[in-house]
């Protein structure tokens, strides 16, 4: 008889040698500024390519980008990870 192997078992040496070592983390993260212009991204890529009319495309996708950086700015902030006034001078 042969001997049963654990499903995924020679899978995770394979990984962490394609991957190497584990991510070990510092001891203090990096503290978090959210932007002012979270809609920068959508205007340096251009008008885009969709059939609808640009300028209403755009303020959805700024729409979108400023609800997420509300709720990241919201989760570093729960986090203690927001950048203090004395680091804002960067």
């Amino acid at each position: 008889m042969t001997k049963r192997r654990r499903p995924g078992a020679g899978r995770k040496v394979a990984e962490d040698r394609f991957w190497g070592n584990a991510f070990v983390p510092s001891d203090s993260p990096l503290s978090i500024r959210p932007t002012s212009v979270p809609a920068a991204v959508v205007r340096s890529l251009g008008p885009t390519p969709l059939a609808l009319d640009p300028a209403v495309v755009e303020r959805h996708l700024t729409a979108v980008y400023e609800e997420a950086v509300r709720a990241a700015t919201a989760l570093a902030a729960a986090n203690g990870l927001l950048a203090g006034e004395e680091e804002d001078g960067d």
